[in-house]
């Protein structure tokens, strides 16, 4: 799945980030945002204009992606109980 079909609100864990050819550069400025496998994110907000750019909360951070670069992050939705295990 990708973040781009996450609802606002919703949580989910980063699966993998695409590395392949063109990508390499983007991919790493992402781990360097803090962007890595089993790290949980929440999407906060879309842009007014074609959903972009979005708001991820990832850790104490909120990022702003691009879509392009969204797309190079696979996620798997977190369960609905662990996100209100997570909030208390």
């Amino acid at each position: 799945m990708r973040i781009e079909d996450l609802k606002t609100g919703q949580s989910a864990s980063v699966v993998k980030i695409r590395e392949t050819g063109t990508h390499a550069a983007e991919a790493l400025r992402l781990r360097e945002m803090g962007f890595d496998e089993g790290i949980e994110i929440e999407l906060l907000h879309r842009g007014l204009i074609g959903g972009c750019p979005i708001a991820l909360r990832v850790g104490n951070n909120v990022i702003a992606l691009r879509k392009a670069a969204s797309r190079l992050i696979e996620v798997s939705v977190t369960p609905a109980g662990v996100q209100a295990e997570a909030a208390e």
